[in-house]
């Protein structure tokens, strides 16, 4: 078995056994918060309840909406492939039976393989993944009151920062969306419920269901590993973040394949974190201290982080997720839908805030519940109008005609017409001639130049050039940003014979 079937059969294999071990553990766990809730004031259970009951309801009536494009579709795809065949791989060349050609994920497969499961048990409508984003989202709301409740003893601030949490506007939003997001909000706060409980009641069961806390979350962003420094921060015994350690490995590895395939965000040019966090850290800041939605969450968790330890050591993670991010070369918080990162910062600081918010708990409440008042903020404009322009334009794509595209999920998922990474033709445009030939493909391309296109020029570029010889170009469809093109083969030269 080659390493590449090795990762794409053996991985997600691994993570459905890491997954089930944690549901498995999951009831010892929750009956350690059942134990805390009765200790707690009476009605502490019912409040919490009608917190999350109105998270939910925040983001379901809201309506679902893509907000990351193009990742959101991405993986859908991997999460299908996964629920259909067992395999951790997504479509590179897809929409005619007979082609098919599948690439590793440049991502970890965490999410992926617990979508997958919901796929299996629900379907695998895009609905479904919108529902179980939505339910992750608030359930993160719960543990965030549950790791407060554990670090600070007030069921007050506990709850009063699980209602902020759960009414945040940017959580809300996101929550919308099927992205990693919510996945990694669940998890990361999962971990921070499950370490310091843990904490409190050591013993084999906790100890083991924050070992697959961790591992899992590790699992599902590469940067989650800040959380396995978290828990070496709070002197957590060796063998409840050594699993997280060790499967680091695993997303260290695909960050390393996709160094070497040069794919943005991870290529030379695109990794400079030094020169990326002098650009983006203080524009960062501003942004977190300029948006009133946060404030009951800044305000607490700074005064709790100069007086309490272990409000100090959730600032100390926040603050390397801020550090992180700003190294990234797409990390500035205030452009397009890279605010979704400041969540993963603002996290730990929800947690920190319970410390402080039994003394102001009804006014932060009510600040929460006032800014989250509103209409919900609707897709980035651009990626909005690329979707209707491309469902829009569909009809006029030939039958059976590959759409060669920097983002194949997106236009198999919006115009339901087959498609091609552009990355592939660069590659080895002789060999895709032939395979889509076999296959019964229309003899036309088609060109789709969106944002994801109109961000590689370099490499759309070469890829014009590479097919000017073989087609002639024309417009098929044009709104002034995005645009189809219609490649026709070239008629073949007649030779002529001399008399």
């Amino acid at each position: 078995m080659s390493a590449g079937s090795a990762l794409a059969r053996l991985y997600p294999a691994a993570l459905a056994v890491l997954l089930a071990a944690w549901l498995a553990l999951l009831p010892s766990a929750a009956g350690r918060l059942r134990r805390r809730l009765g200790a707690a004031r009476p009605r502490t259970g019912y409040w919490l309840g009608l917190i999350l009951i109105a998270g939910l309801a925040l983001r379901l009536t809201a309506g679902p909406a893509h907000q990351v494009y193009d990742d959101e579709f991405e993986h859908l795809d991997i999460a299908h492939h996964l629920a259909a065949t067992g395999t951790f791989s997504e479509t590179l060349v897809g929409g005619i039976a007979g082609y098919d050609v599948l690439g590793r994920p440049s991502w970890p497969g965490g999410h992926h393989v617990a979508l997958a499961a919901i796929f299996k048990l629900f379907g695998g409508a895009e609905r479904t993944a919108f529902v179980w984003s939505a339910v992750l989202s608030v359930l993160s709301a719960l543990f965030v009151f549950w790791a407060a409740l554990e670090l600070f003893d007030d069921e007050r601030g506990a709850l009063a920062a699980a209602f902020v949490w759960a009414v945040l506007p940017l959580a809300v939003r996101y929550g919308r969306a099927s992205d990693l997001t919510s996945s990694t909000l669940f998890w990361s706060a999962a971990a921070l419920a499950a370490l310091h409980a843990r904490e409190r009641e050591p013993g084999p069961r906790l100890d083991a269901f924050a070992a697959c806390t961790v591992a899992f979350a590790v699992q599902v962003r590469p940067e989650n590993v800040l959380l396995i420094g978290y828990a070496v921060l709070i002197r957590a015994p060796l063998a409840v973040y050594l699993p997280a350690l060790l499967g680091a490995a695993v997303p260290g590895g695909i960050a390393l394949a996709n160094r070497a395939a040069a794919l943005p965000g991870y290529s030379a040019a695109s990794t400079a974190p030094l020169s990326h966090l002098a650009r983006q850290f203080l524009p960062n800041l501003r942004y977190l201290a300029s948006r009133a939605e946060f404030w009951p969450i800044l305000l607490p968790a700074a005064l709790a982080a100069f007086a309490k330890r272990p409000a100090a050591r959730l600032a100390a993670l926040s603050a390397a997720f801020l550090v992180l991010y700003g190294g990234f070369f797409r990390g500035r918080f205030d452009a397009g839908t890279e605010d979704r990162y400041a969540l993963s910062a603002l996290l730990p600081l929800s947690v920190a805030a319970a410390a402080m918010l039994p003394a102001a708990a009804v006014p932060a409440v009510l600040l929460a519940a006032g800014l989250s008042w509103g209409a919900p903020r609707p897709p980035e404009p651009e990626h909005e109008a690329s979707r209707r322009f491309l469902a829009h334009s569909a009809r006029l794509i030939p039958e059976r005609a590959y759409v060669a595209a920097f983002n194949p999920s997106f236009v198999r998922e919006v115009a339901g017409r087959p498609a091609a990474w552009a990355y592939l033709l660069l590659e080895d445009l002789p060999a895709f001639e032939t395979a889509r030939s076999r296959a019964g493909a229309a003899p036309e391309l088609v060109l789709y130049k969106d944002w994801a296109w109109r961000s590689r020029p370099e490499e759309a570029a070469r890829l014009e050039k590479s097919l000017t010889a073989g087609y002639e170009a024309s417009p098929l469809a044009d709104n002034g940003l995005d645009a189809l093109v219609l490649l026709t083969p070239r008629p073949a030269r007649k030779r002529v014979s001399g008399r």
